[in-house]
């Protein structure tokens, strides 16, 4: 009886059982055919990574357009593709137009690095001019530029050490400039005209010009006055230091060859005091030059002393304070006779009884004087018309 009543607990018993152990090994099917596809896949993709990779299509860009873009990077990204062999056009590579621009936008110094090389040069059109390529450099030409450009400071021809001075006076930039020709040249030039320059007063002349004026002034030229005094006034309308080296080198040919407008722009670039300055103030108050001239220089020689130049002004009152025993008595009387004639005229309208004998009292003036003056030819006035009283 026991047996028949647990017969269909055991049968429940074992159909469970088996159902969990169906549910079991098909879970454990189900993960393992999962992991075995996400290793598979992965598997794949390190195999893709490992292959190597199809190699570019060839670059469609022009060379016009590969300078174009190239003119606009900086220094160190026209370095970075000096290793880039990719041809462009006409046998021309990256690397080749590469050193184009670091040569003609950057100064890069070609023919010092190579310089015991028979350079070919080909010229490509770029803008409204045309640039230089290189062709045919090998492999270690390319690595010596880049050598050259690595290890040294100032890797820049002339025109490149002078754009930098513009923009910065740093003692190995100054150093490397004044191992030019050019700068050896002007030095020269100043030197064997006795009027020897230091090498930094040199530096800021030439600092204060212009590319084309150094080059003008560096070509084969006599080492005269007159060679050294036309460089002085190229420089001039940019540069103080000419100025000032016009008045220490060339003072006599200044203050008799330069005229009243080339005087003022002078003395309007020199501001800060100076004995030269000073002491070519003080000679044009004793030149016939005109009031502008006078009281500009009467300003500067004021404004030393830390004083207002007094109003109205009063040539002979600066006379006599900037010059009081040292010009003569004749041009002091010529000084007199020149600020006369710039004085405004007096002018006398004629009224009803007025006569040459009144005027003469009333002015403290010959009727004589009046006559030439008024180029009158009789004694007889007309009522209404003016006369210049001298």
């Amino acid at each position: 009886m026991t047996h028949t009543l647990e017969t269909p607990w055991i049968r429940r018993t074992k159909w469970l059982t088996q159902a969990l152990m169906i549910s079991g090994t098909l879970n454990i099917g189900l993960l393992a055919t999962f992991a075995y596809t996400v290793l598979k896949d992965k598997e794949e993709s390190l195999v893709l990574e490992l292959q190597p990779q199809p190699q570019e299509t060839p670059s469609t860009f022009t060379n016009a357009q590969l300078l174009k873009a190239y003119s606009l990077l900086p220094y160190q990204e026209l370095l970075l593709r000096l290793e880039n062999k990719d041809l462009i056009e006409e046998g021309l590579t990256r690397r080749d137009l590469s050193l184009s621009c670091l040569v003609a936008f950057h100064h890069f110094d070609i023919e010092r690095v190579l310089g015991g090389t028979l350079l070919q040069k080909r010229y490509l059109p770029f803008s409204s001019t045309e640039l230089t390529v290189y062709p045919g450099l090998n492999d270690a030409q390319f690595q010596a530029i880049l050598q050259f450009a690595r290890t040294e400071k100032w890797p820049l021809t002339t025109r490149g050490l002078f754009e930098e001075l513009k923009r910065s006076k740093e003692p190995s930039l100054i150093e490397a400039f004044t191992l030019t020709t050019e700068f050896d040249t002007l030095h020269s030039l100043f030197a064997k005209t006795g009027t020897p320059l230091s090498p930094d007063t040199l530096i800021t002349l030439i600092s204060e010009g212009e590319w084309s004026t150094l080059t003008t002034f560096t070509a084969p030229l006599e080492f005269t006055p007159d060679q050294r005094r036309a460089l002085l006034l190229a420089y001039l309308p940019t540069s103080p230091q000419a100025a000032h080296l016009l008045l220490c080198t060339d003072l006599e040919y200044t203050l008799k060859r330069f005229d009243d407008f080339q005087i003022l722009f002078l003395l309007n670039t020199l501001r800060d005091p100076t004995p030269e300055l000073e002491h070519f103030a003080k000679e044009l108050l004793s030149s016939p030059r005109t009031d502008a001239v006078w009281q500009k220089a009467a300003a500067l020689l004021y404004a030393s002393l830390g004083e207002e130049i007094p109003t109205p002004y009063d040539h002979v009152q600066v006379l006599n304070r900037f010059l009081p025993q040292s010009l003569p008595a004749n041009l002091l009387a010529q000084t007199k006779q020149a600020i006369k004639k710039t004085l405004p005229k007096k002018l006398h309208t004629v009224e009803p009884g007025d006569s040459l004998w009144k005027l003469s009292r009333k002015y403290h003036v010959s009727i004589e004087e009046i006559m030439r003056v008024n180029n009158l030819e009789t004694e007889k006035l007309r009522t209404g018309r003016q006369l210049e009283i001298p």
